[in-house]
């Protein structure tokens, strides 16, 4: 093969790559974008909901710790109860 030849084969080889393999690498360029853009806008929106989530959390918490609270002094009130009514002989 001449030299000649050669270069002929790489040009042919080039515009090929050219015109049949780089557009479809930018199409896929351009589709992973998107995809970046919506990962971005998902991870926004999982960072809003857990922040909801902490204040739920919080929230829940709160609510039990005065329900603990709560049932506590309902079954010491319970005793006390008991305790009098068996001063005053109410109670069997």
């Amino acid at each position: 093969m001449k030299e000649k030849d050669k270069k002929e084969i790489r040009l042919i080889f080039d515009e090929g790559i050219e015109q049949l393999i780089l557009p479809h690498f930018d199409k896929m360029y351009k589709r992973f974008n998107q995809i970046d853009k919506r990962f971005d806008k998902i991870e926004n929106i999982l960072g809003e909901h857990s922040e909801i989530l902490e204040e739920h959390s919080d929230d829940l918490a709160r609510i039990e710790r005065k329900l603990n609270v709560e049932i506590d002094w309902r079954d010491e009130a319970s005793k006390r109860i008991k305790k009098i009514e068996l001063k005053i002989g109410a109670a069997k």
